[in-house]
């Protein structure tokens, strides 16, 4: 029944097949519903953090600057009073014979701090004197200020700007003092305000700060926090002790924000360790204090979770009802696609062999059917035109080999040459001779394909005519080593590409003069062989038309460099033919690759050649033998 029921399927037309595949389009609405959704969530619970945070924000700022007012007006209230003035500036000396006298100042100064006592937030009161009560005799209140000169917290005070100064617990080390935030001001002369008489203290319990820090903690990972103008951390929640906001390097962070971003608890967002956060920073008035609030955006992304969860289950409910369905509906198809496609990319790497594709009666089997057929076509029509244009270009080189009468020719030069000695004119029975072996070695007896040995020679009667022609301005060099000498070639290769170096390098150049450099070397189952010139060169323009269609070389020599190259492609494969190498002033250099003579079979040419032992090398400007 399943078997009955899979091979109908590979029978129905595509288009049903494709109908099928459309259930997987449920899909799609359910994927941009739930995409949208959790968008407008992320973004919902963002504001929803944001506006929460606002408010902790201006609440938890509320209740600081209601315990740092407090504190300052106290102080100023102690800072201002006329007996607190009158016995700071005392004579010490008065008490030294009346100790009476300075418990009577004492309890009189402490029932000024009593409104300071009363206060909740305040544990202690403290004044630092220059004269007075403490010279003589100090307490826990009254302190002599001359002791404390060389201490952070008062060389702070004395060098700021601002009268009243914050200090946490760090500044003050005694066993008494710990757990403690103090503020202190300095008490002016009422004579001279610039002047000072001495410092008023109050002393706030930590404890007292970090309840209010620790409620404004409205998510599980947000931080509280308190720094100063120092970048200093003065409290932080509970919770968040121990963490990386200990970091020295994201205090500083965290203060450099605080100051360019003090806008009434507009929070921004800032990055820090791969970690994005929500920052809000407000000052605290009456204080060097900025109150931090920080909350993870992971926080907020836990949030989009919980409301988004319900709805992935339902997605994931639906696609796995919906993907068997549209896997039955490929199936079938995308498999024998998938064999046509590698099909295909063999036919482009110029394999054209037909392999076996399962086929049916839809129309995926009728167009694999079909372009089967047609390639079995295109690879007999390569075939045919391999063989047609082998059997063009061999039939041309002997229709230019038949325009010449050998025997009449030969005669000829002959006659000349003795015509030359007859009247003494050696040159011209010298070019009689050259012209004379350039054509024998061209004719080469009807043959296809030369030895290396006899295009050299070719090469070398054709530059000894040049030279005659051209006062021995050009000079030939022949580097190639003996086992390379015997391989065949196909002749005319060599003479036509000296030819064009000639004509189109060499005599370009003001001076009409230069050198040819014919080297060879063999790497593999591959001989190159190199022709370099030292003429103007080419530009990239120029080398790409030169195997690209017909160009003035063509015209002129008959055998052009384009010419060349495809009758080595058509003789050994594609693998092999004419490369180039040249920049304009630099020269041109022709890169000739054919297959050495025991190669089994044609190799891809691979890296660059390497040099080889054994090497004979020849160098003429004539060079007649």
């Amino acid at each position: 029944m399943i078997v009955r029921m899979f091979e109908n399927l590979s029978h129905l037309s595509i288009k049903y097949k494709l109908f099928l595949s459309y259930l997987a389009l449920i899909l799609i609405p359910l994927i941009v519903f739930l995409w949208v959704n959790t968008y407008a969530t992320d973004k919902e619970n963002e504001k929803e953090i944001i506006y929460s945070a606002q408010q902790v924000l201006k609440q938890t700022n509320s209740f600081l600057e209601f315990k740092t007012k407090s504190a300052v007006t106290t102080l100023n209230m102690i800072v201002l009073n006329e007996v607190v003035l009158e016995l700071i500036q005392k004579n010490p000396n008065q008490y030294v014979d009346n100790i009476g006298q300075w418990i009577v100042d004492s309890n009189k100064l402490g029932s000024q701090f009593l409104l300071a006592k009363n206060n909740p937030d305040v544990s202690y009161v403290r004044i630092y004197m220059k004269q007075g009560l403490a010279l003589f005799a100090e307490s826990n209140e009254l302190k002599n200020q001359h002791r404390y000169v060389d201490e952070p917290w008062y060389r702070k005070l004395q060098a700021g700007r601002n009268t009243i100064g914050w200090f946490d617990k760090r500044y003050f080390q005694d066993g008494d003092e710990v757990g403690y935030l103090h503020v202190l001001r300095n008490i002016p002369s009422p004579l001279d305000l610039s002047q000072s008489l001495g410092i008023a203290g109050l002393a706030i319990q930590e404890k007292q700060i970090q309840p209010i820090l620790d409620q404004s903690v409205f998510t599980p990972a947000t931080t509280a926090l308190l720094i100063n103008s120092r970048s200093e951390i003065v409290s932080m929640a509970s919770h968040s002790r121990g963490n990386l906001l200990d970091a020295d390097a994201f205090v500083g962070l965290l203060a450099a924000f605080a100051k360019d971003n003090l806008s009434n608890g507009v929070l921004k967002t800032v990055d820090h360790a791969g970690e994005k956060l929500l920052i809000g920073a407000q000052e605290v008035e009456d204080s060097d204090w900025t109150l931090l609030l920080i909350t993870p955006y992971s926080d907020i992304l836990n949030l989009s979770d919980k409301s988004r969860k319900p709805m992935i289950v339902a997605f994931l409910i639906i696609a796995l009802l919906a993907l068997p369905l549209s896997f039955l509906a490929a199936s079938s198809a995308v498999s024998r696609i998938k064999a046509l496609i590698i099909q295909i990319r063999k036919a482009g790497r110029g394999d054209y062999q037909v392999t076996t594709i399962p086929s049916s009666q839809d129309e995926i089997g009728e167009l694999i059917r079909n372009y089967q057929h047609m390639l079995s076509t295109i690879a007999a029509s390569i075939d045919e035109q391999y063989r047609m244009g082998k059997d063009i270009k061999t039939l041309e080189l002997r229709a230019l080999q038949a325009q010449i009468n050998p025997h009449f020719l030969y005669n000829t030069l002959d006659l000349i040459n003795w015509m030359s000695v007859k009247h003494a004119a050696h040159e011209i029975g010298e070019a009689a001779i050259a012209l004379s072996r350039f054509y024998k070695l061209s004719l080469s007896g009807g043959e296809d394909t030369v030895t290396i040995r006899n295009e050299l020679e070719h090469v070398k009667a054709y530059v000894q005519i040049q030279n005659l022609r051209f006062e021995d301005g050009i000079r030939l060099a022949i580097d190639v080593p003996a086992p390379l000498l015997d391989d065949p070639i196909l002749k005319i290769t060599l003479q036509p590409i000296v030819e064009n170096a000639i004509v189109h390098g060499i005599l370009e150049k003001e001076a009409e003069t230069g050198t040819i450099a014919i080297r060879g070397e063999r790497t593999g189952d591959v001989i190159y062989l190199y022709v370099q010139d030292d003429g103007i060169g080419m530009t990239d323009d120029t080398m790409a038309r030169l195997l690209g269609g017909p160009t003035p070389d063509v015209a002129r020599s008959g055998y052009g460099l384009k010419n060349i190259d495809e009758r080595l492609r058509i003789h050994y494969g594609d693998k092999f033919g004419l490369s180039f190498q040249s920049a304009p002033g630099e020269g041109t250099t022709v890169i000739l690759r054919i297959p050495a003579a025991d190669a089994k079979e044609p190799h891809p040419i691979d890296g660059v050649p390497g040099d080889e032992s054994g090497r004979i090398t020849s160098s003429s400007r004539i060079n007649p033998s």
